[in-house]
């Protein structure tokens, strides 16, 4: 069962660094558009109205920052969504009840949620468009130079893969899935920062993801 469940965290990491190497500025928009999801989620389940707040307050702290993270990643069409949901949001924090909080927190979710498909929608439409494929423009010599850059933190990360595969084959899951979903909180905050390097856009996107395979994989055994 180990060697089943170590075998399909290796296929999910491998298809999944496919899927984000050419547009790391839209997965990590979504990101953190799924950062304030979850700020939302806390705030739903907030037992009183002021730690509702507190949460809200996270999510709108995260949503106004984007602006520039929207243009990095291209997909102007999820702005429009994204502002409703940030409008909802900040409607939260002026509301006296908590039952109209947590509709309005509902909704913001859907549509904040509906941004992160049209992103992820938009991104692999970039990915196969025409435009993308002609030879000598600027942004396939970028890309060129993204896919050494991608490959040589794909090799630093290799002893991080290994350690994250060891522990899908320890007894105790439950330490094994703290661990790992520490490190998947810790690449989520990173990728907050106003200004990353794509190096570091890499990185952190990658080591979150290798950490949510991990997560995933044990979530079944640590619900135990």
């Amino acid at each position: 069962m180990k060697k089943k469940t170590t075998f399909l965290l290796l296929l999910v990491i491998v298809l999944q660094l496919y899927s984000f190497k050419e547009n790391t500025a839209c997965d990590v928009l979504n990101s953190n558009l799924g950062y304030a999801i979850k700020q939302a989620t806390n705030a739903e389940n907030a037992p009183t109205l002021n730690t509702l707040k507190y949460y809200t307050y996270k999510a709108v702290n995260t949503l106004q920052k984007l602006d520039t993270k929207i243009d990095d990643c291209g997909c102007q069409s999820a702005e429009t969504i994204i502002l409703k949901g940030l409008t909802l949001l900040k409607n939260v924090t002026q509301s006296a009840s908590i039952a109209t909080a947590k509709s309005m927190l509902s909704q913001a979710k859907k549509d904040i949620s509906i941004s992160i498909d049209s992103i992820t929608a938009y991104s692999l439409n970039n990915k196969y468009s025409p435009e993308n494929n002609n030879s000598g423009t600027i942004v396939n010599q970028t890309a060129s130079q993204n896919k050494l850059l991608y490959a040589k933190i794909d090799s630093i990360l290799v002893p991080f893969e290994e350690s994250m595969t060891t522990i899908l084959n320890t007894d105790n899951c439950k330490e094994g899935y703290k661990i790992a979903l520490s490190i998947f909180e810790k690449s989520e905050g990173k990728l907050l920062h106003a200004e990353l390097t794509e190096a570091k856009r890499y990185y952190h996107l990658r080591t979150k993801e290798i950490a949510k395979n991990t997560l995933d994989a044990l979530t079944d055994c640590a619900n135990k």
